[in-house]
């Protein structure tokens, strides 16, 4: 039986974590990549520090707490893993929480290397922690507002303060068992802010179909004016290449998706 002798630390507080490591590399701000659960803690710290993020990108995330079925098979497998180790039935619910349905038809390789890694290279108390403390995540708290005839006057929209206020690409895959959450995400968002991208043929975009995302990223850095253009690129010698910090950032008259 494994015995847990520390206190994994809430979502909100792996959020706050991210100020430390800002401070301690010295960075003002940053544009975020985070994939389910990491998203979702990029999102709470994005909504309490705007002036640190830049942009966003995320991938298969969940705005909301945990449902009722989720948290049933969550703190069923918590309690498994903290007694009995990676079984058979925390394998399958972990395989489609990454896959969805229809995995070992889709990715064989893939899938035996998640498989692998799930039965040999996880420890079930650290994934056990990490799961209680996901399954008792609260609401984002951010929402899109709708303006009124009394508060909006005509011709006139409301400013958005109680959601996401910096560029966001809301990524998913098409066969991801989270697509309804995104969706949802996306519902809450700043339409002139935010786009939904739904990938096809996968679940796990960055893992599945790496050169889709990649083109989707390079578009989306493009737009936040962090890609020159391939003339520019070519024009600069290799000296002032290898001198410079990449992602390139155009300050002046940036491209648009």
């Amino acid at each position: 039986m494994i015995i847990l002798s520390y206190v994994f630390p809430s979502i909100d507080e792996l959020a706050n974590q991210l100020d430390h490591v800002l401070r301690y590399f010295g960075l003002q701000s940053f544009v975020g990549l985070g994939v389910g659960a990491g998203g979702n803690i990029l999102a709470r710290f994005a909504y309490r520090q705007p002036t640190k993020v830049e942009a966003l990108c995320l991938i298969n995330v969940v705005s909301t707490p945990a449902g009722w079925i989720e948290y049933g098979y969550q703190k069923l497998n918590s309690r498994y893993l903290k007694s009995k180790g990676m079984t058979q039935g925390v394998m399958d619910y972990l395989m489609w929480h990454h896959f969805g349905k229809g995995t070992e038809e889709r990715n064989h390789d893939l899938a035996r290397v998640y498989r692998e890694y799930f039965e040999h290279s996880v420890h079930p108390g650290n994934l056990a922690a990490f799961i209680d403390s996901y399954v008792r995540r609260t609401d984002l708290g951010i929402s899109r507002s709708t303006p009124t005839s009394e508060s909006c006057p005509a011709g006139r929209r409301l400013s958005m303060t109680t959601t996401l206020q910096m560029p966001i690409i809301n990524v998913c895959g098409a066969l991801s068992p989270h697509q309804e959450d995104t969706v949802t995400l996306n519902s809450r968002l700043d339409p002139t802010k935010s786009s939904w991208m739904k990938i096809s043929d996968c679940s796990m975009v960055l893992e599945e179909v790496p050169q889709k995302m990649c083109e989707a990223l390079r578009l989306f850095l493009q737009g936040l004016g962090y890609v020159i253009s391939k003339s520019i690129r070519q024009s600069m010698s290799k000296d002032s290449v290898r001198s410079s910090p990449w992602p390139f950032r155009i300050t002046e008259n940036p491209l648009t998706v």
